[in-house]
């Protein structure tokens, strides 16, 4: 019954909320925000860009959200493997180089796409859709991959 309620009433309220735009996030911290300040959770993002076709603004800010999310579990993994000090600042440097960056490889493109294809369907169940992703903001995107304060 409470998923019910979720899905049919909860999650359909604050997309009509982002369009009469009694709510107007304008990065993933103000959309993590007025989800959590309504109760709903994260991982139902899919839900909100399904439910906001008419609503491109939110739609992008979702997926953005989505992406950042997937880069920052990247990047914290690497911090993880860090063992030596010294090699931080280089280790985190290549990574956001590579996950931001445009390569001349093939290879790696089709790694680093089919890696967040993958996390991004089994954290939210949304498939990456080519046409979704045309025109992604990789500023938006690195400010969303906010660390928690203290570090890892």
């Amino acid at each position: 019954m409470a998923h019910a309620y979720y899905a049919d009433f909860a999650l359909p309220k604050l997309v009509v909320d982002f369009g009469s735009l009694e709510l107007s996030p304008v990065d993933g911290r103000t959309l993590t925000d007025f989800m959590h300040t309504r109760d709903l959770q994260m991982h139902s993002l899919r839900h909100v860009v399904e439910l906001s076709d008419k609503l491109p603004h939110a739609q992008s800010l979702c997926i953005h959200e989505m992406i950042a999310r997937a880069y920052k579990h990247i990047l914290q993994a690497v911090i993880a493997s860090v063992n030596v000090v010294e090699d931080f600042a280089r280790s985190i440097a290549t990574c956001l180089n590579f996950l931001l960056g445009t390569s001349t490889v093939e290879e790696d493109s089709k790694l680093k796409q089919k890696w967040i294809e993958t996390f991004i369907f089994k954290r939210f169940g949304w498939r990456w859709n080519e046409e979704c992703c045309q025109n992604l903001r990789k500023f938006s995107i690195l400010r969303g991959v906010r660390l928690p304060q203290g570090g890892t």
